[in-house]
């Protein structure tokens, strides 16, 4: 009886141990399948050094029909910014908008002698031209896109190098 008893333990045993084994290679089998099915993805253009670069400005151009400012985002390389990013946007918002629903309040004709950062104020020195603005959108085209880096709170205006009776104060965000 004993040996009959010790038989059935085996067998029990040695069916447990086979259908362990069973299940086990079943799973590695499906891992891997798995693997072997596994999409890659690859995109259909790799990303230039340039594009990933990219960063946008907001600048801040005339509504023709409003004639109030309006934000035009425009992408620019970052690279364009590392020297001088205030006369690099000074220079973008005297090139235009792209929208045609917009239009510059910059005269035209106006060039950047300078701009310079002091403290928390940027110092825009302009050519004379800029006094044939109407308004006050074209200073306030520059100081709102100024204002939008973070290390800029005001914005000072010269004209060839003077500074104008009209433009005395330090221009805030409006």
């Amino acid at each position: 009886m004993k040996k009959m008893f010790i038989l059935k333990v085996i067998i029990i045993i040695a069916i447990i141990s086979i259908l362990a084994i069973l299940i086990v290679l079943n799973f590695s089998t499906e891992v891997v399948e798995n693997v072997e099915n596994e999409t890659v993805i690859e995109p259909e253009e790799e990303i230039s050094e340039e594009q990933m670069r990219q960063t946008a400005i907001t600048l801040y151009f005339e509504d023709k029909e409003s004639m109030q400012l309006v934000t035009e985002e425009k992408k620019v390389d970052a690279k364009d910014l590392v020297d001088n990013p205030y006369l690099y946007i000074v220079n973008l918002l005297i090139l235009g908008p792209n929208s045609e629903n917009l239009q510059n309040p910059i005269p035209e004709g106006t060039k950047v002698n300078k701009a310079e950062l002091n403290g928390d104020c940027v110092t825009v020195d302009l050519s004379q031209e800029f006094l044939n603005s109407s308004g006050t959108n074209a200073i306030y085209a520059i100081v709102n896109s100024l204002t939008e880096l973070k290390e800029v709170n005001s914005v000072k205006f010269l004209i060839d190098g003077e500074e104008q009776d009209n433009m005395k104060e330090t221009f805030v965000r409006k």
